[in-house]
């Protein structure tokens, strides 16, 4: 069994859990890759905690180590540092609490980690982080919030909604990550750090099955194949069933099926040198990522009703459909990370990455059974395919230098990414009206040509000969982007200077970064839901391209009384540079984002077990990219993709984590943020003038004297170049962003007289209104809400054994995680956060 305060270094505060130290654990280094010599070392060769807890939960044991074993080692800012030492606001959430919290991907987070909001629509993560983050579901935009997999970037935001497993610990830097983590983290990062290689044979194997028969079953073996070369190898598998059905087809909704593994090899090419090679694959294929219906755009304008009104699904997690929503993404990615020591004071790293994302997402935008064509029912088909066929590479080289008073990371960073996604809408998930063919043909446009721009090849219904048919909106995106940055960090103990300034650092860093980014956006677009005439853009006639330049700095002033307590003040900038979209014709790349953040926090360990974290901030935040969609036009739905001029923000994050008593710990999470648009001119999509064309039945001047369209103004001269009923935003709150919101955690151990124990904990989380988009509308947010999740963990006195009884969610409650206005279906929809679940799952380790 292991020590009280070794099980104590499992607890976390709102997921704050207490990874290896450096000396017990490989891969804790600033690039989390493996030193040759620490992971020689075999644990029954040292007087170290038990094999399982390094091989398991990083946990050092502290009569052995020389710093204190209520200390958490991060690597947030690029190098080893215990959390109480960092001067940022951070959490930390290590491989016991988040396998005994049931988190299987980034979605998860948001229960213990209160400054976190996720949403997802249209298959894309939307992570926030103090009201900062992917405010858009076109793909092409960078997020807010960066991810790292051991220290390479993942940009997609369709790529981060990949399963977590065989993590060493996860990492969450809020606010502007400006100087040591480039590539556009204005709102923070969330950095992954997988479990590595030991020198020692170790695995573990765990298997969870629970309610809407889900299945989760993840493993992991390691160990060495010489004496100088490590490997590891992890999997894991998720099966679950729809939290609701499509009545039309019978299928379910929302149900799960992913698989993925990671293998490692680590080669210690000497006593100061060593190469670790990473693989990972991942695959989903299930029909996941559903918008359901909540109710029309314009319940009060009949000329603009929705397009699938009596067939709608009448449970809320339910979907009606002719066509069930389908999710199928495959991708891998190679990282290999280079360490060096140089000297005893001079260490390198380069970290190379490559990355290949493919995925595609059908599902049908009147979110209805109705089946909408012109020969059913007159209206514009409705059924949506995206795929998207992205590769990024990236190159990190980093230099460390180490002195007593002096820490200075340098390096350089590099990336690539090429996008081609492409977004159609027809009669169904591969074809569009026969009609299409004869107008095509009318308008003299060469079928290859609308086949290959709907990006797929003709082909003969089986068992019959009628073509399929080209589908009426076709856009074949093409989306560049590569970007280079300098960067560094310097913390200079000021003791240097004068005895009397020991307890004081001076931290300066900056970061200089140039993107150029380019983007076409060549389509076929058939008017009037079919009829014609037909429009068409061109790969030359769209092409566009710009080049950003920022530097980022960051000062910040740190003071150190004792070694209890730290005191902070920190100035850095934030720079996303900006970018291009998927959309018919548009030759729009949007201005970068910029924000300036001011952080001062103090950490405190009284009372020898109790941590104590506060951290207020402010921010001002220039550009905000943002993206809508407005009904109306050619296609049936038209794209905005804009700056936002202003946002102001200001803001607290507590935390509390400790010991109770021996066996009582609690730990608890406050974050405060009130962010909100100080200047943003912009159009409402829920206002029906801003809709281009009049729908059906058509446009009566008598009845509806003011109807005006997207492009003219709302009254006066009919000037199209006059801005459009715009409105001022100003005092409203921003997308995803809870003005309170807390977690509560506690853990209680009932011990045996054998040396097992059962563990008793619960997690108690609260969020305020939660608005999706900036317009403060009721409908489009979720109400405030509290959920509780509980479990029960038996140990057995080796800690190589234990059952878990859990529940999420205990008391059902519904919420929205997200609302999505889709302009081709006239109408709103949402999705969901997950429903009560509950389950058991049996762990062995060895």
């Amino acid at each position: 069994m292991k020590s009280k305060t070794a099980l104590f270094a499992s607890l976390m505060l709102a997921g704050t859990s207490f990874p290896a130290l450096a000396q017990n654990a490989p891969g804790t280094a600033e690039t989390d890759a493996p030193s040759p010599q620490d992971s020689q070392l075999d644990p029954a060769e040292t007087p170290q905690a038990p094999a399982s807890d390094f091989a398991q939960e990083g946990v050092t044991d502290p009569t052995t180590s020389p710093v204190d074993g209520n200390a958490i080692v991060v690597t947030a800012q690029r190098r080893e540092q215990t959390l109480q030492d960092v001067s940022a606001s951070v959490i930390a959430l290590g491989t016991d609490r988040l396998q005994t919290s049931q988190v299987n991907g980034l979605q998860d987070l948001q229960t213990i980690v209160p400054s976190v909001s996720f949403g997802n629509d249209f298959n894309q993560a939307k992570i926030f982080i103090r009201g900062v983050g992917a405010n858009t579901s076109t793909t092409g935009n960078a997020t807010g919030v960066a991810l790292h997999v051991d220290g390479a970037v993942v940009s997609r935001a369709e790529a981060q909604l990949t399963s977590l497993f065989d993590l060493e610990r996860v990492e969450v830097l809020r606010g502007p990550q400006g100087t040591l983590y480039g590539r556009n983290a204005t709102g923070g990062s969330i950095n992954l750090i997988t479990a590595k290689p030991t020198s020692y044979l170790s695995g573990y194997g765990r298997l969870t099955y629970g309610n809407y028969n889900a299945i989760v079953a993840e493993g992991a073996i390691s160990g060495p194949i010489t004496d100088s070369v490590l490997f590891r190898v992890a999997s894991k598998i998720e099966n679950r069933d729809g939290f609701g059905d499509n009545p039309v087809t019978g299928s379910e909704v929302d149900d799960l099926s992913r698989r993925m593994i990671r293998g490692m090899l680590q080669f210690n090419i000497s006593d100061t040198t060593d190469l670790l090679l990473s693989g990972e694959y991942f695959r989903q294929n299930d029909n996941s990522g559903a918008i359901h219906y909540l109710r029309a755009s314009f319940p009060d304008v009949p000329r603009l009703a929705p397009l699938g009104i009596g067939g709608y699904a009448e449970d809320p997690r339910d979907l009606a459909s002719e066509t069930d929503v389908g999710t199928k993404t495959e991708t891998y990615a190679f990282t290999g990370t280079l360490r060096s020591e140089l000297s005893d004071v001079v260490s390198i790293t380069n970290i190379a990455n490559y990355r290949s994302f493919e995925s595609s997402l059908f599902q049908d935008l009147d979110l209805s059974a109705v089946v909408n064509s012109l020969a059913t029912t007159g209206q514009s088909t409705t059924v949506q395919e995206r795929r998207i066929d992205s590769e990024q590479y990236s190159n990190e080289l980093q230099f460390n230098v180490a002195l007593d008073n002096f820490d200075l990371i340098v390096g350089g960073f590099y990336f690539h990414e090429r996008q081609r996604p492409i977004d159609n809408v027809g009669l169904a998930r591969r074809n569009g009206q026969a009609q299409n063919i004869d107008v095509l043909q009318d308008a003299g446009v060469n079928l290859a040509d609308a086949y290959a721009l709907c990006g797929y090849s003709p082909d003969t219904v089986v068992g019959g000969s009628s073509q399929i048919a080209p589908k009426r909106v076709c856009i074949r995106s093409n989306l560049g982007t590569d970007a280079w940055a300098i960067f560094g960090q310097a913390n200079i103990g000021l003791g240097m200077l004068t005895p009397a300034l020991d307890a004081f650092t001076l931290k300066l860093g900056g970061r200089y970064s140039e993107e150029d980014v380019d983007s076409a956006n060549p389509a076929i677009i058939i008017a009037r839901g079919g009829l014609g005439p037909v429009i068409r853009f061109t790969t030359e006639g769209t092409f566009t391209e710009r080049s950003f330049s920022d530097f980022t700095p960051e000062v910040g002033l740190e003071w150190q009384p004792n070694p209890d307590v730290l005191v902070y003040y920190t100035y850095a900038e934030g720079f996303k540079a900006g970018s291009g979209e998927n959309s018919a014709g548009s030759t729009t790349i949007v201005d970068p984002e910029q924000i300036q953040n001011h952080e001062a926090g103090i950490k405190a360990t009284v009372l020898d077990d109790i941590s104590v974290n506060l951290a207020v901030y402010s921010y001002d935040l220039e550009g905000a990219q943002l993206n809508k969609t407005i009904a109306g036009g050619p296609s049936g739905y038209q794209t905005i993709f804009e700056n936002a001029a202003a946002i102001e923000a200001r803001g607290l994050e507590l935390d509390i984590f400790g010991r109770v008593t021996d066996t009582f710990r609690l730990s608890g999470s406050l974050s405060y943020t009130d962010a909100e648009y100080a200047d943003f001119e912009t159009l409402d999509p829920l206002d029906p003038r801003n809709v281009a064309t009049p729908g059906v039945p058509a446009y009566d001047p008598v009845t509806n004297p003011d109807p005006t369209a997207f492009g003219a103004p709302c009254s006066g001269d009919l000037d199209p170049a006059t801005p459009t009923c715009e409105i001022q935003l100003a005092g409203n709150a921003v997308r995803n962003t809870p003005e309170w919101a807390f977690n509560v955690h506690a853990e209680y151990d009932i011990p045996f007289a054998n040396g097992s124990e059962v563990t008793l904990q619960g997690d108690v989380t609260h969020r305020s209104r939660v608005y999706f988009t900036e317009y403060e509308r009721e409908i489009e947010s979720s109400a405030a809400y509290t959920m509780v999740d509980a479990s029960a963990i038996f140990r057995d006195a080796d800690d190589r054994f234990s059952v878990q009884l859990w529940a999420k969610n205990l008391f059902d409650v519904d919420r929205k995680s997200s609302t999505f206005a889709l302009a081709t279906g006239r109408l709103i929809g949402n999705t969901w956060l997950p429903p009560r679940t509950f389950g058991a799952t049996v762990a062995f380790n060895y």
